[in-house]
């Protein structure tokens, strides 16, 4: 497996728009290796990391994706755009996902504290509804898995930051209606709990795995949790938007 050549690949189709054929690696790699290959390209990126997502948080994605767990990705810098923005739809942007975005106000765990619920949110400065734009730099459809997503910095590609939840802690995310239109139409409906069944379970999932190799959620990173309807297909000359109940409206148009 040339992990070196692979992850250039993936950066300059990343940077152009056009995907590649890259063949599926003999042997097979392990989500290991696909976790290798996702770093060596997120470096070559060369744009720093503001957090991560987290995919395939229910068991519908998962049995989609032929694994049995969620995966995760790196978020760049370069890729958050600010509510409302244009991003060019091109081959390698495919789909857009409604989520909730916890900001940490200090790293995660600290101190050998307990990854649990109540402690994440203790360590969360803010909560925003988000779109996180997804897609995939490799057009070889044996990479449409979860090993394949997940080395593709897990489907990542932007951002899109919307209004803060206030008072989050006294929300109720896990139930909360999701409405993902295009254009102004409603096409799918969802809640939170599409996200790991309650969204805060992602970050201590993703606090979790981190920790794992020894590494932490770090202050001021973000983590989306994954999308709350099902995946909604980008086109060209439209407007996506997410309505998260009373808590706002995200959006972003593809040119």
């Amino acid at each position: 497996m040339d992990v070196e050549n692979m992850a250039a690949d993936m950066v300059a189709s990343r940077k152009s728009g056009v995907q590649n054929s890259l063949a599926w690696p003999d042997p097979a790699p392990s989500m290991e290796d696909a976790m290798v290959i996702q770093a060596a390209a997120f470096e070559k990126f060369g744009s720093p990391s503001v957090g991560w997502k987290v995919g395939a948080t229910n068991k519908a994605a998962q049995e989609s994706f032929g694994i049995d767990a969620p995966f995760y990705g790196p978020m760049a810098q370069a890729g958050v755009l600010v509510n409302g923005a244009e991003l060019k739809k091109t081959p390698c942007v495919t789909a857009c996902e409604p989520e909730y975005a916890f900001k940490m106000a200090r790293d995660f765990p600290e101190n050998g504290e307990e990854m649990n619920t109540d402690n994440a949110a203790i360590a969360v400065d803010t909560v925003h509804i988000a779109i996180e734009v997804i897609g995939r730099t490799i057009g070889n459809k044996d990479f449409a898995n979860g090993l394949g997503v997940a080395l593709d910095f897990g489907g990542n590609v932007a951002f899109v930051v919307g209004p803060e939840v206030p008072d989050w802690q006294n929300q109720d995310l896990r139930n909360a209606v999701v409405e993902s239109s295009v254009d102004g139409s409603i096409v799918a409906t969802g809640s939170g709990v599409s996200a790991s069944d309650n969204p805060i379970n992602s970050v201590v999932w993703m606090a979790q795995t981190l920790a794992k190799h020894g590494r932490q959620l770090k202050a001021g990173e973000w983590v989306s949790t994954g999308t709350c309807t099902t995946p909604i297909p980008a086109q060209g000359n439209t407007t996506y938007c997410a309505k998260f109940s009373e808590f706002g409206e995200v959006s972003i148009k593809f040119t």
